[in-house]
């Protein structure tokens, strides 16, 4: 296995050491584990299992064992392992790294430019998968060929990437998808578990309402742009945001479009937000300690009586965080 010539260092470090990774196709597993072994000194040995040209599994005499897709069909080694998986799953004396796509503040250090709102419309355009700073990918056909990858039935996938941000139960989905496909609402139910346990897309409860209907993410918020002509900034910004967000426990109110309780803390997520339209906003909002309002661009001062009001762009909140 030859390593490419460009690998970009992310957050996430692997040490020498059994470790499981884990996350959704194209997030950077498998260049995670190259940008260890570039300066790993040992003798190491990669198996895809995906390649079934792979025969000899002949794994004596190394220090480092690499599974790639690994699917359990032979014995882990007594040696140290890197496990790739695109499951969520978890082995008993494997530490378990669960990793995402780019956050912007690696976008940003992966870009050339300097400029930080540049490099935010392009991160906007472009999605956070991190192969885009490697090879030259036309983006709508990289995004496409990613979503025929992924081992879930199609036209469910389609509908939760075309709808980030809306509410819905899972009954409502399941009416809508049983006029285009038959299906049965246990199927449904059970794909769509398996796509929060495997962190293709993620939902947000109502606060103190599970049986409200709930809000869903993407993994990557850049499949909306290919699957629908229904542009909206609003909810592909909330997408970001989201995936931003690194508190165990988010949820949205009537009023917010998050909350995270630990904190008494609510968000509300308005690309062109002016003073008005915040001023009115602020009436409806209660039961908080402080509002943190992201922007695209704009930036002014709200005061409130209530609870502590921040207005920023996201490029300001996002590295003051």
């Amino acid at each position: 296995m030859n390593l490419p010539k460009k690998i970009f260092d992310r957050k996430v470090k692997l040490k020498y050491e059994n470790t499981i990774i884990t996350g959704p196709k194209r997030v950077g597993k498998t260049f995670l584990v190259f940008n260890f072994l570039k300066n790993f000194k040992g003798k190491y040995k990669y198996f895809d299992f995906e390649d079934y040209r792979e025969k000899d599994f002949d794994i004596k005499n190394y220090d480092l064992i690499i599974f790639d897709n690994f699917d359990f069909s032979i014995p882990i080694p007594q040696i140290p392992t890197f496990i790739i998986s695109s499951k969520n799953i978890k082995l008993p004396n494997f530490k378990h790294i669960e990793l995402k796509g780019l956050d912007f503040e690696e976008f940003f250090a992966f870009e050339s430019t300097t400029n930080v709102n540049q490099c935010f419309d392009k991160f906007l355009r472009l999605g956070n998968f991190p192969r885009i700073f490697s090879e030259e990918y036309f983006r709508d056909e990289y995004l496409k060929e990613t979503l025929e990858l992924l081992p879930y039935n199609n036209t469910i996938l389609k509908f939760f990437f075309s709808h980030i941000g809306e509410k819905f139960t899972l009954y409502q989905i399941y009416q809508i998808l049983k006029k285009e496909i038959k299906i049965s609402k246990d199927s449904v139910y059970n794909i769509t578990n398996e796509l929060i346990k495997n962190k293709i897309i993620y939902e947000v409860n109502k606060f103190n309402s599970p049986k409200s209907p709930k809000k869903f993410y993407a993994y990557n918020f850049a499949f909306k742009n290919i699957l629908t002509n229904r542009k909206n900034i609003q909810f592909t910004f909330e997408n970001i945001i989201f995936l931003e967000l690194k508190h165990k426990e988010i949820f949205y109110k009537d009023n917010l479009t998050f909350y995270i309780p630990e904190e008494e803390k609510g968000i509300l997520v308005l690309p062109f937000a002016d003073e008005e339209v915040v001023k009115e906003k602020i009436k409806k909002i209660n039961g908080i300690k402080q509002l943190d309002i992201i922007t695209i661009s704009n930036e002014f001062e709200i005061k409130s009586q209530k609870f502590k009001v921040e207005v920023k762009p996201f490029t300001t909140w996002r590295f003051a965080e």
